[in-house]
């Protein structure tokens, strides 16, 4: 059942965090919930995406010696699970410098770096695959955002990456998404739901992404 379109009342730690808000107003929500988040996202509102992630890129990624990049790491849920999965080498990117103090704390990253996804993200073509749990929901350029991740992976690399269920319908993902492959031409390799915020009757999605073989051959981006 995709529940993304729930009438049950929204936590509003949750929705003060679900519209087209600025860097600046995204960085405020998290400076103040870092301490907390963890507990509010598992206990409370039965936050499940990123094991759902996980389980997935252990299927589609066995070499536990691949360089991962966890896109929006936040506290290092993400991160800690690949750790626990194998997975030896893990760089974190994120908006939030106390999140990022949260995942540093792990000492489960490689490298840990601020960035603001709302320009064009600076990374190496060094990342044989890209997790992205909990970014992408209510922004309209989110989708975009895909196709400019896709371009730091070597050839052969893949995404994987969730979005909130009620971002998805509310904004039109599937729309967007479409416009974004055209630009950047790559590929969905699967597209599939998934429970996502359970304790908030909220679904998800998962999908797999790779570059095109011409884009990642090139180096374009």
């Amino acid at each position: 059942m995709d529940r993304g379109n729930t009438k049950k009342p929204l936590d509003p730690r949750l929705t003060r965090n679900y519209g087209n808000h600025s860097s600046l107003e995204q960085k405020e929500v998290y400076r103040t919930w870092a301490e907390t988040y963890n507990q509010d996202l598992i206990d409370e509102f039965g936050y499940v995406a990123p094991e759902e992630a996980v389980r997935r890129l252990t299927k589609i990624l066995p070499d536990r010696n691949s360089l991962i990049l966890d896109v929006g790491c936040g506290t290092g849920l993400v991160g800690r699970l690949l750790k626990n999965e194998g997975y030896e080498t893990i760089d974190g990117i994120d908006l939030s410098p106390e999140m990022l103090e949260k995942a540093q704390a792990l000492g489960v990253y490689r490298s840990l770096s601020e960035e603001d996804f709302s320009v064009n993200p600076e990374l190496s073509r060094v990342y044989r695959a890209v997790i992205c749990v909990g970014v992408f929901s209510h922004k309209p350029d989110q989708p975009d955002l895909v196709g400019k991740l896709l371009s730091c992976l070597l050839p052969g690399g893949l995404m994987v990456a969730t979005v909130n269920g009620k971002g998805w319908h509310e904004i039109d993902w599937e729309t967007l998404l479409e416009e974004s492959r055209d630009k950047y031409g790559f590929t969905i390799d699967s597209l599939t739901d998934i429970p996502y915020l359970v304790h908030q009757e909220i679904d998800g999605k998962l999908l797999v992404f790779s570059p095109s073989s011409e884009r990642a051959s090139s180096g374009t981006s």
